[in-house]
């Protein structure tokens, strides 16, 4: 087995690999074909079909590219319109998941996240940012 992982190794040795496109085209590819299972049209099954195997070809032709610049770049690309999703998505959950015991606010000068125990009445908050006071009733 360790001599099958070491051709495997040789073999991918200058090409691209996975990143988090590649991962995100696979995830797109998995809820196609979750999808495509209910659809029950015989055409627009076909269709989603085609398009879930374009996807899986465009992931192993992206893992297996030896153009590694242009993949990288692809991925850049990627992660700017990604990233601040990612955040947004994050956030709302860590928001839901911790409603009962903190409370979280914007710093009005530089628009930070702030976590604060959530305790009725006035508070001075100090934005760990930009250093600046200010106070919020809760």
């Amino acid at each position: 087995m360790r001599n099958f992982f070491e051709k495997i190794m040789i073999f991918m040795q200058g090409r691209y690999g996975m990143d988090s496109l590649n991962g995100f085209i696979m995830g797109l590819s998995f809820v196609i074909w979750v999808v495509n299972i209910f659809v029950f049209n015989r055409l627009a099954h076909y269709i989603i079909m085609v398009v879930q195997l374009l996807l899986i070809g465009l992931f192993i032709f992206r893992m297996l590219s030896r153009n590694i610049t242009m993949r990288s770049a692809e991925n850049r690309i990627f992660r700017k319109a990604y990233d601040p999703v990612k955040n947004r998505v994050q956030l709302t959950y860590k928001r839901i998941r911790d409603r009962k015991d903190y409370r979280y606010l914007k710093c009005p000068v530089c628009k930070a996240q702030l976590c604060v125990k959530n305790i009725k009445g006035k508070h001075n908050v100090r934005c760990p940012k930009c250093r600046s006071e200010f106070e919020k009733k809760i």
